[in-house]
């Protein structure tokens, strides 16, 4: 007897290679005329895992008009704020609801790889299977705590309670101050139920909380006065394989690594930071429109009108090409399971 989910799987198949004929159809030549045909008067939506507010939201603000003007037929771009479950709900649209026509891309949040390597149970995806289009920039994590707590080092959090905002159990703003206290016996309280960097900096900024794990561009697009000489706030430490350049005396969790096993996790953990902000397309999208798109990204990335546009709002800007995003993807998901098993334990309810 063929059960229910067999028959929604053969369901989904069939639906997907309908689709996929029909695009492909049109495209048989790839040629640049096909391509704007198929893009023309459509609109390309681009699910975000966040509410609006913050670095999250501007990025893909900024770069969709931009990125509609490199591909053929000119789209429209539409942002459409998807949040939940830690980021996994807007991924696992873009996976299994979205159309592959190319019509739907996702920027999923830095923990996008590193979640499925750890089974979370929100992970309906295989970031293997994306097609991955590219990247705008890093994203250099930190933790961001208020002066008004007398510690300006992670060891001299060890055994202090501080209050820090989080949005869910999956998000990185949780699990990264999860991992601290399992690593490191700190007592970061984590308060879940701010979904966005906005909110969080905001409950930080009046008091209802205490900490925020956000990144340096946010801080330094919108908050940089919080952290100038006798301001209200303090970087305690980031969360990246190197240093940024502009944060030089902001020791890396790596630095507190006491042997290469720990070196080994605190890197897996840390890793995340090289997914920054980047873009994908569902699986089964035909290889000319992926390609397409591929190199209507890159091409955005030379736009001195883009680039103009990124130095004025003071947004980090180092981006890599899809390819070059697909293979930081492949080596997070080749980390060795030793490596695995041990940051699933120090992320671990207790």
């Amino acid at each position: 007897m063929i059960d229910r989910r067999t028959v929604t799987s053969w369901r989904a198949c069939a639906r997907v290679a309908v689709i996929a004929s029909l695009v492909l159809a049109p495209l048989t030549h790839a040629s640049a005329q096909s391509m704007a045909d198929h893009f023309r008067g459509k609109t390309l939506r681009i699910l975000v895992p966040s509410t609006p507010g913050g670095d999250r939201a501007l990025y893909p603000i900024t770069f969709g008009p931009f990125f509609s003007k490199q591909i053929p037929g000119n789209p429209s771009i539409q942002v459409v704020f998807m949040p939940g479950a830690g980021g996994s709900t807007a991924v696992n649209n873009a996976y299994s609801v979205a159309a592959p026509d190319g019509l739907t891309l996702v920027t999923p949040l830095v923990a996008v790889a590193t979640a499925q390597a750890v089974g979370e149970e929100s992970v309906k995806y295989d970031v293997t299977k994306f097609n991955w289009i590219g990247r705008i920039s890093d994203a250099t994590r930190t933790l961001l705590m208020s002066s008004k707590v007398p510690a300006k080092t992670l060891p001299e959090l060890r055994g202090r309670e501080v209050i820090i905002g989080a949005s869910s159990r999956t998000s990185e703003s949780y699990l990264m101050p999860a991992f601290m206290n399992k690593m490191f016996g700190t007592k970061l309280k984590i308060v879940t139920g701010y979904q966005s960097a906005g909110k969080r900096n905001l409950a930080l900024e009046s008091g209802e909380t205490q900490a925020a794990i956000t990144t340096w561009n946010d801080i330094r697009t919108y908050h940089l006065d919080w952290i100038r000489e006798g301001g209200i706030m303090r970087l305690i430490v980031q969360i990246a394989l190197q240093k940024h350049p502009e944060l030089p005396n902001v020791p890396l969790l790596l630095d507190y690594a006491e042997n290469q096993a720990d070196r080994d996790l605190l890197e897996f953990m840390s890793s995340s930071s090289q997914m920054g902000q980047p873009y994908a397309a569902p699986p089964g999208v035909p290889v000319p429109i992926v390609e397409t798109l591929r190199r209507a990204f890159d091409a955005t990335m030379k736009d001195p009108a883009y680039i103009e546009k990124m130095q004025t709002a003071k947004m980090e800007f180092n981006p890599i090409t899809g390819e070059e995003l697909a293979e930081i993807v492949a080596r997070t998901m080749r980390a060795p399971k030793s490596v695995i098993q041990r940051y699933k334990d120090a992320i671990a309810a207790d």
